[in-house]
């Protein structure tokens, strides 16, 4: 069954936090775990990941901290999720062959039809979404 463990969610949270902040630089850590309440140290083990996924890059000292590799535009929320989750299927292990393999295939393509949006397309609906919630009498 298709399903996102922490580890993706996680991971997607952070990726959207480097995008709506790609302009102020490299972020900590400390500052993504804290703002989106994520143990720390997971997070660490989560953005490694993604950088030997060639997602996002590490700058060390002071200032340093992660931030994109490349432009929002050109990462799809899919290659953020298939780094940290591996092939993701919607029922493992049912083929063509079955009954039910037709309907599958189609869950699985409106699925990815959903996961392939880029990540500026994930920020611009998650600001559209605080939009419609920002509202003054």
């Amino acid at each position: 069954m298709f399903t996102l463990s922490s580890r993706g969610l996680y991971g997607l949270t952070a990726v959207l936090e480097l995008g709506l902040r790609a302009d102020t630089g490299p972020i900590q850590i400390k500052e993504i775990a804290a703002a989106h309440g994520i143990p720390q140290h997971y997070l660490e083990q989560i953005l490694v990941a993604l950088k030997k996924g060639g997602l996002v890059q590490s700058f060390r000292g002071n200032q340093g901290g992660y931030a994109l590799n490349g432009r929002a535009d050109q990462l799809r929320v899919y290659d953020v999720l298939a780094c940290l989750e591996g092939e993701l299927e919607v029922a493992p292990g049912v083929s063509g062959a079955s009954r039910l393999g037709f309907y599958m295939t189609n869950i699985q393509k409106a699925i990815y039809r959903e996961l392939d949006i880029t990540i500026a397309d994930l920020m611009q609906q998650y600001q559209e979404s605080q939009q419609a919630f920002n509202y003054s009498i």
